[in-house]
């Protein structure tokens, strides 16, 4: 339609020029001896000029408009083109609150207008929100839920009975334009908690309700403050941290290898199969049948030798030990016992090589808010096969994925689709495992945080029992030597998954820390600060609705 409408414009625009050519020559030849001027060469050259010239801006306009859709040149035309940022700049967009729809709890929102000019958009809790909300800028464009409810802020949305008010209202009554606010599942209180607790650490937190999928935590570090996207030297910063990647939302799009948490996939998947062997583990570790036949070890083998002692392995062990041991020997061997086939099945139903599901109805959310997908690569041999049960070899999972794992287990085996939007009613993604192995897979987590020799030993609180994995995975990175140089070092990544309480889940949470050190210590501790904000804030009181409590 607006195709057809440009096309008439121009079409009445030579029209009319040729009408009032027509009537200028006419108007020439009456009166040929008042104008005898034009008959001179030099005077007929110019208008001739003149009406090319006229011609040739018609064309030029018609040709960019209609023809003209190379993205570089649209954008070009979007950054110097005023008018929508005029119209953003004169209207009041909607807030956008936490899930309390609380007026001291904004996650975005407006100061007080000084002098008579227009309020200027704010964000409470700067950095910690920063991946999330996002900013709007000229220069910068948008992110975040800035660009994703950008029509349904500034009040352009007509999907309900309010926001068709709103709609109607900035048309025709209101000389002030507003748009609409939103509530989001985020809680303020335990979102700047989990920032505080993440502190200098690189990586992501992200907190999960099982029941409903509402992601009530989500932190991404390091960050950057919405407001320093407008100031020139403070974007330069934030552009050229190639170390730090702070524009980068790794809650949503870094993958990580999981290490250790992915054995509650493989003790998940042995449960279904109804396999739970009970093994010798000698000190030399398991080796996978097959021509490549790497010895995986348990981690204890590598602590005694910094002791100078001798690990002579775990003994006879079963299931729920080799969990709260986190033994990568028995893991890597259950893998093999359990399968590629199984575990992959189960993997892939926890969320694995598939797109993220986001409980929205909103298509246009769904195109923008972007996740990358966990990967869980084909194992063709058992080597492969042993050291992915481990979490390691060519596994990869976002902080998203590994709070999607725990969530699961804590719903008594079905997944939820995440939510960020509270108006959304709970939306079930599908059954994981059975609620029978999820009572179980919960009992053996708590054990790896009350049985003594667990991992998780630093999550017991009074406050709350938890159940959780640890996990440490070793990767590769490149560091900067002070010559200038470079070299590939190996360090460890800290990872926790866990939920609580045990008995009736209300939230799951995953902390990954960039070479952090060991879960245990670097990022169980996080993930212990934002379970006793929960418990300050009512969430593991009856009954279960938290929000009422606030």
């Amino acid at each position: 339609m607006l195709l057809v409408l440009i096309i008439l414009k121009y079409f009445l625009l030579i029209a009319i020029g040729a009408y009032l050519l027509r009537l200028f020559y006419s108007t020439l030849s009456s009166y040929g001896e008042v104008f005898v001027f034009l008959r001179r060469k030099e005077i007929s050259v110019i208008l001739w000029v003149f009406i090319f010239a006229f011609a040739a801006l018609l064309f030029y306009q018609a040709y960019w408009q209609l023809f003209i859709s190379n993205p570089d040149f649209t954008e070009t035309r979007k950054l110097h083109d005023p008018r929508p940022w005029i119209i953003e700049a004169t209207t009041v967009k909607g807030k956008i609150y936490d899930r309390t729809h609380d007026e001291s709890k904004l996650l975005a929102g407006y100061t007080e207008a000084n002098d008579g000019g227009m309020p200027r958009r704010y964000y409470p809790l700067g950095e910690a929100t920063s991946h999330l909300i996002g900013y709007s800028d000229v220069e910068r464009d948008k992110a975040g839920m800035e660009k994703f409810y950008f029509d349904r802020l500034m009040g352009r949305t007509r999907d309900n009975a309010a926001e068709e008010e709103t709609f109607t209202n900035n048309q025709y009554f209101r000389l002030q334009p507003m748009g609409n606010d939103i509530v989001l599942t985020i809680d303020y209180e335990l979102q700047k908690t989990a920032y505080e607790a993440f502190g200098a650490n690189k990586g992501a937190v992200v907190a999960l309700e099982p029941a409903t999928g509402d992601v009530l935590v989500m932190v991404s570090a390091p960050s950057f403050h919405p407001d320093s996207v407008s100031v020139d030297a403070a974007w330069a910063r934030i552009v050229t941290d190639e170390d730090g990647k702070r524009l980068y939302n790794r809650a949503l799009k870094g993958r990580y290898p999981p290490g250790s948490t992915f054995k509650t996939i493989v003790a998940a998947a042995a449960l279904e199969k109804g396999i739970r062997p009970v093994w010798t583990l000698d000190g030399r570790g398991y080796r996978p049948p097959g021509v490549r036949r790497k010895r995986v070890h348990d981690h204890e083998k590598i602590s005694w030798a910094k002791r100078g002692k001798r690990w002579r392995g775990q003994g006879k062990i079963d299931l729920t030990r080799a969990l709260v041991k986190s033994s990568n020997a028995y893991f890597a061997h259950l893998g093999v016992v359990v399968g590629d086939s199984m575990l992959h099945t189960i993997a892939e139903k926890f969320g694995f090589n598939r797109a993220v599901e986001w409980n929205t109805s909103r298509p246009q959310l769904l195109r923008i808010l972007t996740t990358r997908r966990s990967s869980f690569p084909a194992t063709p041999t058992a080597h492969e096969l042993a050291w992915s049960s481990i979490g390691q070899e060519k596994v990869l999972a976002t902080p998203l994925q590994l709070a999607m794992i725990a969530a699961a287990i804590a719903n008594d085996g079905v997944l939820m689709k995440p939510r960020l939007e509270l108006d959304e009613p709970p939306q079930q993604w599908n059954r994981v495992i059975s609620s029978k192995t999820a009572v179980t897979m919960r009992k053996m987590m708590r054990e790896v945080v009350w049985a003594r020799g667990g991992t998780a030993w630093r999550m017991r609180m009074k406050e709350v029992e938890v159940g959780g994995k640890t996990g440490t995975a070793e990767v590769n990175q490149m560091v900067k030597k002070e010559d200038g140089s470079t070299a590939v070092e190996i360090v460890n990544n800290a990872v926790f998954i866990s939920f609580a309480p045990v008995e009736n889940p209300k939230i799951a949470i995953a902390v990954i820390a960039e070479g952090a050190g060991y879960g245990g210590s670097a990022a169980a501790p996080v993930a212990k600060q934002i379970y006793l904000k929960a418990h300050e804030l009512g969430y593991f009181d009856e009954p279960n609705d938290a929000v009422e409590k606030q």
